[in-house]
């Protein structure tokens, strides 16, 4: 379909429709929000060739940057975590340049100061703890190739504390584990903190009774 782009759960969208609401919403977050909407127009720009597209993506990037401040949730659907993961997102991809590690040096630190002080609760991706985690992966996923930076070794000391904050979260909460499992499972490949990763993931799957 010409000038149209898919997006998950609302069907194919008209390229121009799309980016209106990209400049129109004030949200900033990865799931309804221009983050999301720009990953969307660099994806679109690079398949067609249509560069206007990318062009409106960094448009609507400028606007996160400038936008960016302590009133931002600390979320994965609509605040910090998403936007970081969305950055990171870019870089690797090739979409945007920069040096992550000095990019989201904010977010890195924001990152740990709730690990820390346990700023967060529940187990879902776009309000709860799984939505850091998932945050903290995509920062330290290019390291198990090119080894560590000093932010990814920082990062993955708090990754440890975190997965240990999710093992006594699911010790005493009864809330769904769907988003809990899906990032152990892509976290267990990397090797890294296999045993309590393994652990987890053998804990969640007694929840479903396999």
């Amino acid at each position: 379909m010409q000038n149209q782009i898919f997006i998950s759960g609302q069907g194919y969208l008209p390229i121009e429709d799309l980016i209106q609401v990209g400049r129109r919403t004030s949200c900033l977050g990865l799931i309804n929000g221009k983050m999301g909407i720009a990953i969307a127009l660099f994806r679109y720009a690079r398949l067609s060739g249509e560069l206007t597209c990318g062009d409106v993506g960094c448009e609507l990037l400028d606007e996160i940057y400038e936008h960016l401040d302590s009133s931002i949730p600390i979320s994965f659907g609509s605040g910090l975590w998403g936007i970081g993961w969305g950055i990171e997102y870019l870089i690797q991809n090739g979409y945007m340049e920069g040096d992550a590690d000095e990019v989201l040096k904010d977010i890195d630190q924001c990152a740990a100061r709730c690990i820390h002080a346990y700023g967060m609760s529940g187990l879902s991706l776009n309000n709860g703890i799984v939505g850091l985690g998932r945050y903290i992966l995509i920062r330290i996923i290019p390291t198990f190739l090119k080894g560590d930076t000093v932010s990814s070794a920082f990062l993955k000391e708090y990754l440890i504390y975190l997965i240990d904050w999710l093992e006594e979260r699911l010790e005493y909460t009864n809330e769904s584990i769907d988003d809990l499992l899906d990032f152990l499972f892509d976290l267990y490949p990397t090797g890294f903190y296999r045993t309590k990763v393994s652990v987890l993931i053998e804990k969640c799957m007694n929840r479903y009774n396999l």
